[in-house]
């Protein structure tokens, strides 16, 4: 009913009078039901004469609102009672029924318009209130990612600030690590959109697309490194692609900065793939393999392991000579 009533024909031709565009649907409607009841006339002539109008009546009032339904009950009523009832061409009835038949059917058949009507802006109106709603709830939502982003931003210049007032270099590159993860969260965040029917969930495989490609130049790489990312559809909770993101940021910007020592040129491939309960996000390079003491749990591998776990996510590090391959398994969709 209500994709039915979204289809109004004036709203579609703007440019045309009212009147003109329900003339056209009345006139259409009108053929189709001629056209159904010759069909219906070819294998049993004369069958339910009045009942084959109602699907024509209730098209057009829909559609092209109260008048095309009015002249489509009013025409098709007509041609029915002069060509289908008496079997002779004529307003004639031949039986004795035939007269409050044809007169209950127009009845109903106005009741029949009139309730179109009511429906048609009843669930109009709804409709629009769900609009207004929805577009109230991105104008909120618009000004909380404003206040957020504004406050990663304050606290990234005062991370920074604090870096250059620092005379400590193991401050400094500590300082600068929180600054990157800063960036990491800012990054994750500027890429969460909001959905139409929840707020509460994205398009993970969308994220994903638009946050390597955040990265990617947020990094300005030099060397020939290519990331590569294969996705597939997948509806994620905002929490958990949040955490994902976090996730994905941390190790591509690890692989960019110390998988490929000594070479030029790299791959880091990101493939997800999904079902209707669970998603497997693959991060892998052809990489030179983690050192030994990151392996056993520096604290890089540490937030990777928090990451994972906000977004309850399984994780799994494979680690050698030939690269290094992340998966998280995330269950229970979204």
């Amino acid at each position: 009913m209500q994709r039915i009533t979204q289809l109004d024909a004036i709203d579609f031709a703007p440019r045309l009078p009212g009147w003109a565009v329900q003339a056209l649907v009345a006139i259409m409607c009108i053929l189709s039901a001629v056209f159904l009841r010759w069909l219906v006339d070819m294998v049993y002539p004369g069958a339910a004469p009045y009942a084959i109008n109602v699907p024509a009546i209730l098209l057009a009032t829909l559609v092209g609102r109260f008048r095309a339904g009015l002249v489509v009950l009013v025409i098709t009523s007509i041609y029915t009672w002069y060509e289908v009832v008496p079997f002779e061409g004529s307003f004639a009835f031949v039986e004795q029924s035939d007269g409050p038949r044809t007169v209950v059917n127009i009845v109903t058949g106005l009741l029949l318009v009139l309730l179109a009507e009511y429906g048609r802006r009843n669930v109009r109106e709804l409709v629009h209130e769900r609009e207004q709603r929805i577009s109230e709830r991105d104008m909120l939502l618009r000004e909380v990612d404003h206040r957020v982003k504004n406050n990663l931003a304050i606290l990234t210049s005062l991370l920074r600030l604090q870096q250059n007032e620092t005379s400590s270099e193991i401050a400094r590159k500590a300082l600068e690590k929180a600054v990157g993860r800063v960036l990491s969260l800012a990054n994750a965040y500027e890429n969460l959109h909001y959905g139409i029917d929840n707020i509460a969930v994205v398009r993970f495989d969308q994220f994903i697309v638009q946050l390597c490609s955040e990265i990617s130049n947020a990094l300005a790489l030099e060397r020939k490194i290519d990331i590569r990312i294969e996705t597939h559809p997948c509806h994620l909770s905002r929490d958990r692609a949040s955490a994902i993101g976090l996730l994905i940021n941390e190790v591509v910007t690890n692989a960019v900065k110390h998988a490929f020592t000594g070479r030029e040129a790299g791959v880091i491939s990101i493939t997800l793939t999904s079902d209707d309960s669970e998603a497997v996000l693959t991060i892998e390079d052809d990489g030179v393999g983690l050192p030994e003491d990151v392996r056993d749990g520096a604290q890089g591998q540490g937030f990777l392991v928090a990451f994972a776990a906000m977004a309850k996510a399984e994780l799994d590090c494979q680690s050698g000579s030939s690269g290094t391959r992340y998966t998280a398994t995330l269950e229970n969709l979204p």
